[in-house]
């Protein structure tokens, strides 16, 4: 093999290689809903009850999220229902968003209201 094209197969070969190492260091995120089971504004922590992650690959549970920042915790009380996202960051699950879920979605009150039927 010539030296220029193992050099070029070198070079690709390292191209690859730092192009997995960042997407592995890369955050990965998903969002879901969930019940507040217990806050900790203080220490910047929640726990929550969600349902399961697709994307992460985690089925429904019960745990305990770090919160960045504490001020999303702001308002919210144990039991209220909530939609959130996270991202996972080395070992930890960090909640970077977080709000009441709604109670109903504006599309099934459109929809009873305009056929009459009451769901």
């Amino acid at each position: 093999m010539k030296h220029e094209t193992r050099k070029a197969l070198g070079k690709l070969a390292c191209g690859a290689v730092l192009a997995l190492l960042a997407g592995a260091a890369m955050a990965q995120s998903a969002s879901a809903d969930g019940e507040i089971r217990k806050l900790d504004a203080d220490a910047s922590r929640v726990v929550i009850k969600h349902g399961e992650w697709k994307g992460m690959h985690m089925g429904a549970m019960t745990m305990a999220f770090k919160v960045r920042p504490a001020s999303l915790l702001d308002g919210l009380k144990v039991a209220d229902k909530v939609k959130f996202s996270i991202e996972k960051e080395g070992a930890d699950f960090i909640v970077t968003a977080i709000s009441p879920a709604t109670q109903a979605s504006p599309l099934v009150l459109a929809s009873t209201h305009i056929s009459g039927d009451k769901k």
